[in-house]
This record gives structure tokens, C-alpha cells and sequence, in this order.
């Protein structure tokens, strides 16, 4: 089975995710709902959908899930949260990214905390990225999802195991590919495996 493909959904709408815990520091679902329209009237940004969780459980989270489905019904290309640990599960927010950037938005803060600065930003489209020592001409993750073969085919890459490995085929059919090489947007790109698993797209070309 081949995984689901998204399009990079629109940078003036938005899915905006209110998180309520027991801690004492959390801010309230109206003091979040007020960061989130601050941020949206400032930039200019319409909340196309809101959703909401309550508890600690990471593992129940059904506001956070209708929200990441809300992204592809609403054609949305931000995922909009208050704070960067509004925007965490246990203490990260790279699966809110990888789950917004897999459906092409890319994960916002109201306040701007957590977020890449202004430093580096991706090769092909120019998000703004942490900048990886390792791998200095990396794509973000939504340039990831358009990445194809030299005749425009949809490719996936994927880790051959939970230990990691690097494994390629093609979205439409799930027929392997024996290669690293791919395209995104017409630059020549490469795929491999992250240090640490994942994978990593690297851009080999400049951008024109």
C-alpha cells in the first residue's frame, strides 16, 4: 500500500489547535484562542478551522487528529498553535511539524517561540528551517512531499527498518526505485537516510 500524497495547502489559511493541561503554567483555552487571533489578524491570516484537546494522555488526542485532517478539507497551509509548548508531545514539536508538513502545511506559533529563525531557509521554497550542520542544503518537510523521478513521477522514501536504512519507490504503484536521486520543483535533489533515521532531501542544484 502507498502512502497518501498532499498539496501544499494555502499560506493565508489556517488550522489553529488549543491544548489544555493540568499544568498550572498552562495558558487558557481563551488566553490561547486570543494568541492565535492576535497572530491571524497580524499576518493576515484566516483560521479556517479550530480544534481542541483536554488532559494529558498523548496517546487520546482526538482534536489534535481532526485537526491535522481539517488541514486537507480546508485546503490550509499553516497549522497555527499559541506557544511552542502547546506545540509539543512529550517535550518536542517534531511530530506536529512532520504531521503538518506530511499534509502540506507547516507548523506555526503565535508568539513565535520554537520556531526557526531567520538564518536558513529551505533551498527550494525558503521556509524558514533549523539549519542542520550535517546537512546544510536540506528541504523542508513539505518540499519533501513533491519530490518525484526526472519525469515527474511521485516518489516516496522511507527507513527499511526501525534502525533506520534508506529504501525509495514510487508513490502511484509502490514499484521500488533504486536510487537516491529525485527532483523537486526542477532542482536535482538527493534523498538518504537522517543520521539519526528519518530521511533527509538534500537540494544538489541552486534554485534558478
Amino acid at each position: 500500500m502507498t502512502a497518501r500524497r498532499f498539496k501544499r495547502g494555502s499560506p493565508g489559511l489556517a488550522v489553529a489547535y488549543v491544548r489544555i493541561s493540568t499544568d498550572a503554567t498552562c495558558a487558557s483555552a481563551a488566553e490561547q484562542r486570543a494568541a492565535i487571533d492576535a497572530w491571524s489578524s497580524r499576518e493576515g491570516v484566516e483560521i479556517a478551522a479550530w480544534h481542541e484537546d483536554r488532559g494529558e494522555d498523548i496517546g487520546d488526542r482526538p482534536g489534535f487528529a481532526a485537526a491535522i485532517e481539517a488541514l486537507t478539507l480546508a485546503g490550509a497551509g499553516l497549522f497555527a498553535v499559541a506557544s511552542e509548548d502547546r506545540a509539543s508531545i512529550a517535550g518536542i514539536s517534531g511530530p506536529y511539524r512532520s504531521a503538518a508538513g506530511e499534509r502540506g502545511a507547516r507548523l506555526v506559533t503565535a508568539d513565535g517561540s520554537g520556531m526557526p529563525g531567520g538564518t536558513h531557509g529551505c533551498p527550494i521554497c525558503g521556509d524558514p528551517l533549523d539549519l542542520w550542520p550535517r546537512h546544510p542544503r536540506a528541504v523542508c518537510g513539505l518540499c519533501k512531499h513533491e519530490a518525484t523521478d526526472e519525469a515527474g513521477r511521485p516518489l516516496e522514501f522511507f527507513n527499511t527498518s526501525l534502525g533506520g536504512g534508506f529504501g525509495a519507490r514510487y508513490a502511484d504503484t509502490g514499484e521500488p526505485r533504486d536510487s537516491h536521486a529525485c527532483v523537486i520543483r526542477g532542482v536535482r535533489c538527493r534523498a538518504d537516510e537522517a543520521r539519526f533515521g528519518g530521511i533527509v532531501i538534500e537540494a544538489i542544484d541552486k534554485v534558478p
